[in-house]
């Protein structure tokens, strides 16, 4: 890029980026999805957060609220997952 003629910015634009951009698309959902499922696991443990709400319905008994936390959290890390392979695609 530099040697037919594009500045600093052009060569970061159209050189860089396009190299760079999927791999960290994919990297901050994967995080997002690591947070999410810690989440759970942390809140269960007492941290708070979405287990703490999952531990408090166990207490309680209403396994209906807890089957609904437990699939709400699959759905979530699933269509996250679905959003990153499809930016992806997208963006490659």
């Amino acid at each position: 890029m530099r040697s037919t003629g594009g500045n600093t910015l052009q060569v970061i634009w159209y050189g860089v980026m396009p190299q760079v951009l999927p791999h960290y698309i994919s990297y901050s959902l994967y995080v997002l999805e690591i947070n999410v499922r810690a989440s759970v696991v942390l809140g269960f443990v007492g941290a708070g957060g979405v287990g703490l709400i999952l531990n408090q319905q166990l207490n309680f008994f209403n396994y209906g609220n807890v089957s609904l936390i437990i699939i709400m959290t699959f759905v979530v890390v699933t269509l996250i997952d679905m959003v990153s392979i499809r930016l992806r695609e997208r963006i490659v």
